[in-house]
């Protein structure tokens, strides 16, 4: 298990390694040259949010309908 050791496998990660940060900071692996970003689309009908549409980099499409 983790005991404060760089790299994986620990589930605490040990105060001496953490920072605080205003930035945005992106998780994971890097992503290959050209790959297009996640986009985010609110559609809305007058001041109403109607749907939230999410599509991923590999293009993949989520919509989550809105009801008031």
């Amino acid at each position: 298990m983790g005991d404060g050791r760089s790299g994986t496998g620990g589930l605490v990660v040990p105060a001496a390694r953490v920072r605080v940060s205003a930035e945005a900071v992106r998780v994971g692996p890097a992503r290959p040259a050209g790959t297009p970003e996640p986009q985010v689309q609110v559609v809305r009908e007058g001041e109403a949010i109607r749907m939230i549409q999410v599509t991923c980099t590999c293009g993949e499409r989520i919509c989550i309908r809105c009801e008031y």
